[in-house]
């Protein structure tokens, strides 16, 4: 089930042309700017309007045509991070989506295969995937997933014949003392620390660090911040061994 627009294109081509970052294109629309899905969303559609968002950077220090000079001068996408002085681990993979977006040559580039041995799974990541992992659960069973088009309160919409729920994801790799698996459930981020209410949320999709996944109702936690898991065993609905057992998402 997606979402209707609050803006026209004559709104967002507005808003594209005297923002220099996509988070300056939400603000200008009335929306909030802390949803990296409605980026994606307005640049999508700011790409099908062939609008010209070179100038927008999205709050990097690089440009559309500093990057095409880097693909074009290069030979290899490590070479095109050091010259823009991106940092991370995400550095590279973001600067292959953007260069794939503005269609660059990179045929000149050295390829290395990839072995499995190289690849590794690593908790470290489950904040980031929690999301992908909630919704590759609930198709599995059958359910249709949507994605929130704008920024909102909960990450997922998920329907079945009965009706569609709200769905806030949240992960941990957090224990107590006594070893129980512990989730902070408030709020969206480092600054915000507001607990959810129904008015925003039907269900939280929880995950810990054993791979074990609970659906409790927001009625369940209300009011509260942090919990411990070992109080909701009742909604667990798949138990997990870690990342020795990462092949199916439905027990």
């Amino acid at each position: 089930m997606g979402m209707h627009r609050t803006y026209s294109d004559a709104d967002l081509a507005a808003a594209v042309r005297m923002s220099s970052s996509w988070r300056g294109v939400l603000r200008v629309l009335g929306l909030r700017a802390t949803s990296s899905a409605a980026i994606r969303s307005i640049r999508s559609h700011a790409d099908r309007l062939q609008l010209d968002s070179s100038h927008v950077t999205r709050g990097r220090t690089w440009t559309d045509g500093q990057l095409a000079a880097a693909v074009r001068e290069e030979n290899s996408w490590a070479a095109v991070a050091d010259r823009l002085a991106i940092l991370g681990g995400s550095a590279v993979p973001s600067i292959q989506r953007h260069a794939m977006r503005l269609e660059l040559d990179t045929s000149h580039f050295e390829t290395k295969l990839v072995s499995q041995r190289e690849l590794a799974p690593d908790m470290a990541n489950l904040a980031a995937t929690g999301s992908m992992i909630a919704a590759s659960w609930y198709s599995l069973c059958g359910l249709r997933v949507s994605w929130p088009l704008e920024p909102g309160r909960f990450d997922l919409l998920v329907s079945d014949v009965t009706g569609t729920r709200r769905v806030q994801v949240k992960t941990t790799t957090s224990k107590t003392d006594s070893g129980a698996w512990q989730v902070h459930v408030a709020g969206n981020g480092r600054y915000d620390t507001r607990v959810y209410s129904p008015d925003e949320i039907d269900d939280f999709f929880l995950i810990d660090g054993d791979l074990n996944f609970y659906i409790v109702p927001i009625e369940a936690m209300r009011a509260l911040h942090t919990i411990r898991l070992s109080a909701y065993t009742k909604y667990r609905v798949r138990v997990g061994h870690g990342l020795g057992e990462l092949g199916a998402f439905a027990s």
